[in-house]
């Protein structure tokens, strides 16, 4: 894959404190550089560690703040567009999810398994506008893998849920890297289910990434990047 343009991606990522997270989502941004050698890409975060969005946008750089959160919400809605402001030279990227890239890369991170059933579980957000994405996320899954999906946040009852659904069932993680929150999930499914790993540094994810980066520089629909 490869991309002419010469406006920097900036990833937005929100950040975390585990060292697992962050070496993830490291791999991601390499991933991404490595894909588009001719664009400038780096990374900052929107919460829990630095460079911060405002630090990495100090100076005058022409720039494409590309989210990288799978659901909108308060950083998509709010944090990122009061911290971008009525710059001219900073452009502000779709967030990812429910992209039909993010759907194949959940299904191929559940492995192929013959499971029953599948619950997708996310993070939430107090926005009302995040349920309705990740319940979209959960019926695009579900016509993908050709079985029930139920889709829910990690503060609803996710061993109620496991346990209720067909056997044997499966967690479908909607989650970008391991964290606090990837953490709170396998112990909610310890002894009901497996657990997916994180979308990670996945192929799908690194073309959706490049996706919102062309999309945000032409005002147009996205764009595949090969």
């Amino acid at each position: 894959m490869r991309v002419s343009t010469t406006p920097r991606l900036l990833i937005a990522a929100h950040g975390t404190e585990s060292p697992v997270g962050s070496a993830t989502t490291a791999a991601l941004v390499d991933a991404v550089a490595a894909a588009a050698p001719d664009v400038p890409v780096e990374l900052c975060f929107l919460d829990v560690v630095g460079p911060s969005l405002a630090e990495a946008l100090e100076s005058a750089t022409p720039t494409v703040v590309v989210p990288l959160l799978l659901s909108t919400g308060y950083h998509v809605q709010s944090d990122i567009p009061a911290v971008v402001g009525h710059r001219a030279d900073v452009r502000i990227a779709a967030h990812l999810g429910p992209d039909p890239l993010i759907i194949s890369a959940l299904a191929d991170r559940l492995g192929g398994s013959t499971a029953a059933s599948t619950v997708l579980v996310g993070v939430g957000s107090s926005r009302p506008e995040a349920r309705p994405e990740l319940e979209a996320a959960g019926r695009s899954l579900a016509a993908r893998l050709g079985r029930p999906v139920t889709a829910l946040t990690l503060f609803e009852d996710v061993r109620g849920t496991l346990l209720s659904r067909p056997q044997p069932v499966e967690v479908a993680t909607y989650l970008l890297a391991e964290g606090e929150f990837y953490t709170r999930l396998r112990a909610a499914a310890d002894g009901l289910a497996p657990v997916a790993p994180p979308l990670g540094a996945h192929p799908d994810l690194i073309r959706l990434v490049l996706d919102r980066y062309l999309a945000a520089l032409d005002d147009s629909a996205p764009r595949t990047v090969r």
